[in-house]
């Protein structure tokens, strides 16, 4: 998927499972967003690298960043530097804490379903895995979880 669309579909999934532990739900959208910004764009950043193709470089999914486990290591570490500037408050702690946690694989559940998937260990090795085989750029794909992402950004605003 694109960086815009995790952005997005991150922020409002964040968002809407924040406000539903904390008091202010404008907090939990602006630290959803800030970690979706931060996180989704290390994730796709060390995660990538470049592969000459037929006389074209282009990006290439590694196990570096793009596996269950190793998603969320790297969304956790995005927000260090959040816990560190709100640590002396409870309530950020704690929607730092859980966002942290989750950005990672809302990463994961879109890539899933793109042509080059995320990868998995089978028989001690990487491999990719996908549910769909959707281009990262494929319009009805990105704007479905864009949609999701701001419809799930709208309910948390009302909660």
């Amino acid at each position: 998927m694109l960086l815009r669309t995790h952005y997005v579909f991150s922020t409002g999934v964040l968002a809407f499972l924040g406000s539903l532990i904390t008091r202010d739900p404008f907090d939990a959208l602006l630290f959803a967003g800030s970690v979706s910004v931060l996180a989704n764009s290390l994730i796709d950043w060390l995660g990538h690298e470049m592969v000459r193709v037929e006389g074209k470089d282009l990006p290439r999914r590694t196990p570096l960043t793009h596996t269950w486990f190793r998603s969320i290591f790297w969304g956790f570490l995005t927000t260090t530097l959040l816990f560190l500037l709100f640590a002396r408050e409870t309530e950020p702690f704690v929607l730092l804490f859980l966002f942290g946690i989750l950005v990672g694989p809302s990463h994961m559940l879109l890539d899933v379903f793109t042509e080059k998937g995320i990868y998995v260990k089978k028989e001690g090795k990487w491999v990719r895995y996908a549910l769909a085989h959707f281009k990262y750029d494929d319009p009805f794909a990105n704007g479905l979880a864009m949609l999701i992402g701001f419809v799930l950004g709208a309910v948390a605003l009302t909660l």
